[in-house]
């Protein structure tokens, strides 16, 4: 964007994502962070370098609250080294997994069950799927959003949940670890590595869609990934 007189919306956003750009860390979010993604993802012993699902969906979907996943249209939003998207689609769903990180996409793809499809995709700036979703899922990609650009994930995302599906999300969680405030983010570009949200701000955040439960991330089930710095929420879009 060139130089100008703010007078729109988006050029508001275009400004802040350039002060978020210029910024040490750089736009997580953003295409050109594909590198450190990969990277990060492929690290031995970091955390994320693991295959295993969250264990929040391994609760919902023993406990029903998923719905039937057998033939269920699945998105997992920054689906990283895509171990959620392959647990969906050992159960029969149908996922597109979308993530910034190419180069690891293109080493899973030929792995991946028949029913995934692996996308290099900024789920922000890029098109996403056109189509409605039985359940969308996100496991640590909005906490890396830039504050202002929260506003451009709940326009684009949540209108993929059909009527009736599930939105399901993993975040760093606020009551457990330190995180810079919104307004430390936009003054100084500086995301930190990632913002952590309260059980509240979660509700707030997705409130158009009804709660179905919001929760610590539970630590003492084995099989899955389960940090206890994290916080987990499931929603229904109980539009009809």
């Amino acid at each position: 964007m060139t130089d100008t007189r703010i007078h729109t919306v988006d050029q508001l956003l275009e400004v802040l994502d350039r002060v978020v750009a210029t910024s040490g860390r750089g736009d997580r979010s953003d295409a050109s962070a594909a590198e450190y993604w990969s990277g990060l993802l492929t690290t031995p012993g970091h955390p994320l370098a693991t295959q295993l699902p969250d264990e929040p969906l391994v609760d919902w979907e023993q406990r029903g609250l998923l719905g039937d996943l057998e033939g269920a249209r699945v998105l997992d939003v920054g689906c990283g080294g895509a171990r959620n998207t392959r647990w969906f689609a050992e159960r029969g769903a149908i996922v597109d997994g979308i993530d910034l990180a190419k180069d690891l996409l293109d080493q899973l793809r030929p792995a991946m069950p028949g029913s995934v499809t692996l996308t290099t995709t900024d789920v922000l700036r890029d098109p996403l799927p056109d189509r409605l979703y039985d359940v969308v899922y996100d496991s640590g990609c909005f906490h890396h959003i830039a504050p202002h650009r929260r506003i451009t994930y709940l326009q684009r995302v949540l209108p993929l949940v059909r009527p009736g599906g599930r939105f399901g999300i993993v975040t760093f969680a606020a009551e457990r670890m330190e995180a810079p405030s919104d307004l430390d983010v936009v003054a100084t570009g500086d995301t930190y590595g990632g913002m952590a949200f309260t059980l509240d701000d979660l509700r707030a955040i997705f409130g158009v869609f009804t709660p179905v439960e919001l929760r610590a991330v539970q630590e003492d089930r084995d099989g899955t990934f389960a940090p206890g710095f994290l916080n987990a929420a499931l929603f229904r879009n109980a539009v009809a």
